[in-house]
């Protein structure tokens, strides 16, 4: 299917560094983040700019629970925790998904 068409292109996702200058930039007059807290929200979000927009947004909502002005690293890193974000940046349901793969994988190499 791929030599059918002239051009073929492999996209590149975005460095944890890139990431965190898009989190850092985006304006919020009730909730700031530093440089550590940008990073960790940035290394979970699989170097997708989505995925770090919405975990950002949850993490400003436990911020804003909390009543704390500035994310921190300690504070993305307990509010990612508290929603089941993994290091990788996969929460439950990538983890139900990746494990059913590797099980299915298992039952059709046994065959």
């Amino acid at each position: 299917m791929r030599d059918r068409f002239g051009v073929q292109c492999c996209l590149e996702f975005y460095k944890p560094e890139e990431l965190q200058l898009l989190l850092r930039v985006q304006r919020n007059p009730e909730c700031k983040i530093d440089k550590e807290g940008a990073l960790e929200i940035a290394r979970r979000s699989r170097g997708t700019p989505r995925i770090a927009n919405r975990l950002l947004k949850r993490v400003r909502d436990f911020a804003q629970v909390l009543g704390v002005e500035v994310i921190d690293r300690q504070l993305a890193d307990e509010a990612l925790a508290k929603l089941e974000v993994d290091c990788y940046g996969f929460d439950r349901n990538d983890r139900k998904i990746l494990t059913t793969i590797v099980n299915l994988r298992r039952r059709s190499c046994r065959h």
